[in-house]
């Protein structure tokens, strides 16, 4: 799955367990409707891990690059002596 659809999915999920919570906590009392808030909560903290995770790659991948981009600029401007 893409990075995308799962944060989507995952939002979407948070979303609607705490729509579902509310609906449920006006219905019964909160010990019988905990764990939809649970659900919902978790589902954000895997949306916020993801995205942290996904932009700590795509930052160390662009320095990556960077360091090659210097690294063979350096051994291009290095000339032999005679």
């Amino acid at each position: 799955m893409s990075p995308k659809l799962t944060r989507t999915i995952l939002l979407a999920g948070t979303v609607g367990f705490l729509i579902v919570w509310v609906l449920e906590f006006r219905r019964t009392t909160l010990f019988d409707s905990y764990w939809l808030l649970l659900l919902s909560i978790t589902c954000l903290l895997f949306f916020q891990f993801n995205r942290l995770k996904s932009s700590l790659t795509a930052k160390k991948k662009a320095e990556e690059e960077e360091l090659a981009k210097t690294a063979k600029k350096a051994v291009a401007s290095k000339t032999i002596k005679k």
